[in-house]
């Protein structure tokens, strides 16, 4: 979701989103790969064609760190010259549609979790994610945890109330030095400006080495 909405042609066509002249450049950290996809069963942004009746599929957004792909819908593709996706949605006949998010997910990596812990001298380990707000510009953003721990010499401790993830979601992309093997999918809502629509969004756990907590211990 923080960094979903920047690749969507809606912002980078009007140059809105801090990628829109990223195409193939490293925006992450290495061992991130990020996939939005249309075409799995069940999910709740899973469609046979989009609303413009362009056929789904799965788009590869970023490989190995490298941007490889925008979210784009028929009107994006008129301004910057890139193929459509089949991410045009909305959620009414009363919105025009836009190039959306479906199903997003950072792939599954490498690491085992215990591993992950064990190589934190000191900091959080977020459980259970709570709501939060992404500005589509930026991607700065920020999100309640509602289940968090302190980690302190490789090991989980004390319990974190009221703690809270604030940072930038291009920032947070590079600042990933760990991906774990535990992908885990979530469906929800998301708003913008042709309305609020049903999405998936997921990820592994992630070893962020650098960002701003806020919280009580």
């Amino acid at each position: 979701e923080a960094c979903g909405h920047l690749l969507e042609t809606t912002s980078v066509e009007k140059k809105a989103s801090v990628f829109h002249d990223k195409m193939g450049e490293m925006i992450a950290s290495p061992v991130v790969s990020a996939v939005d996809d249309g075409t799995i069963p069940g999910l709740w942004g899973s469609l046979t064609v989009d609303d413009e009746g362009m056929p789904t599929q799965k788009t590869q957004l970023i490989k190995d760190g490298v941007l490889k792909s925008f979210l784009v819908d028929r009107l994006g593709s008129m301004k910057t010259g890139y193929e459509r996706t089949g991410s045009a949605r909305r959620q009414s006949y009363k919105y025009a549609p836009a190039s959306r998010m479906r199903n997003t997910y950072i792939d599954a990596g490498k690491d085992d979790m215990a591993d992950m812990i064990a190589s934190v001298p000191f900091g959080l380990y977020a459980k259970v994610m709570g709501g939060g707000s992404v500005s589509p510009g930026t991607g700065d953003f920020n999100f309640a945890v509602e289940e968090a721990y302190i980690i302190k010499d490789g090991k989980i401790g004390k319990a974190v109330r009221g703690a809270t993830l604030i940072g930038s979601g291009p920032q947070v992309l590079k600042s990933i030095s760990m991906v774990g093997k535990n992908l885990e999918l979530s469906p929800g809502m998301c708003g913008s400006v042709s309305g609020s629509i049903n999405v998936t969004v997921g990820q592994p756990s992630l070893k962020v080495d650098e960002i701003l907590v806020g919280g009580e211990a």
